[in-house]
């Protein structure tokens, strides 16, 4: 495996810029697919946290393509090893696990950074008992600023992805996909942004929060039907992986060992 994913490089830029060089970075993935994947962190409750990692894990086996998070890991205040649950720590899960994908962070300068035994601190409120450092466990990590005096909002994050997302399908024939679990307000805003888009959106139904508060909006769905809404077990979201072409079918899994058996002389 790559282990460059356990040093990632790190980029930064205005707001109102778009580099060329990280979308040619994404493209390094062997399958011309994207997945955004947004929802819950902090603010998510243990039972809606348990399993997700095993969930995603299963769901993205054989995953190729790009993937793009808010590149953050959370952890616990007095522990560096107590990693806090939290959608940020699915895609470079699944890059760990699948060689030939691209993990790519977002993340808005909230607060001034620092460095601390935690790593680059990017958020630490006092109220808060985890702190939020840059992801160590991506291949490119991407900050955005409105400048050096002023910060960003949380928000900034998706508006980024979908700014890069709009560039990938645009000139370079890509598919996209925006998956949502858990989440809050600014979970919300992507949700409602993509759909409008007319873009590809999976909604994980009893994920909780602002992502079922929309699986279950009969009026919502039928609005957007590039809209789906599939149950929170990985074998109803590899379903849905394979029919946008985000995996590999069990068709083209066939064909290729089919390929292999004839290429060994019908031999096993």
């Amino acid at each position: 495996m790559n282990n460059s994913i356990f040093c990632p490089s790190l980029y930064i830029q205005g707001e109102d810029e778009q580099s060329s060089k990280i979308a040619l970075k994404l493209t390094k993935a062997k399958d011309r697919f994207v997945v955004r994947i947004t929802g819950g962190c902090g603010y998510m409750n243990q039972e809606d946290a348990s399993g997700l990692n095993e969930l995603f894990e299963k769901s993205f086996e054989g995953f190729s393509g790009a993937m793009l998070f808010g590149g953050t890991r959370m952890i616990k205040k007095g522990s560096q090893n107590e990693i806090v649950p939290s959608i940020t720590e699915i895609a470079p899960l699944v890059r760990k696990k699948n060689n030939n994908s691209v993990v790519l962070g977002v993340v808005p300068k909230t607060d001034d950074l620092y460095l601390s035994e935690y790593g680059l601190i990017v958020c630490s409120e006092e109220s808060s008992d985890y702190v939020t450092i840059i992801h160590p466990e991506q291949d490119i990590c991407l900050m955005v600023q409105k400048s050096v005096d002023q910060n960003s909002l949380w928000e900034a994050e998706y508006k980024e992805c979908i700014k890069i997302i709009d560039s990938l399908r645009k000139y370079a024939d890509w598919k996209s996909l925006l998956i949502s679990y858990n989440g809050g307000g600014v979970t919300e805003k992507e949700i409602l942004k993509t759909a409008e888009l007319g873009w590809p959106v999976l909604l994980i139904k009893n994920s909780g929060r602002k992502t079922d508060e929309y699986a279950e909006n009969k009026r919502f769905l039928e609005r957007y039907p590039n809209v789906l809404v599939c149950e929170k077990n990985y074998r109803a979201i590899r379903n849905v992986l394979k029919k946008i072409g985000a995996i590999p079918s069990e068709l083209k899994k066939e064909i290729f060992h089919t390929k292999l058996f004839a290429i060994n002389g019908g031999s096993q």
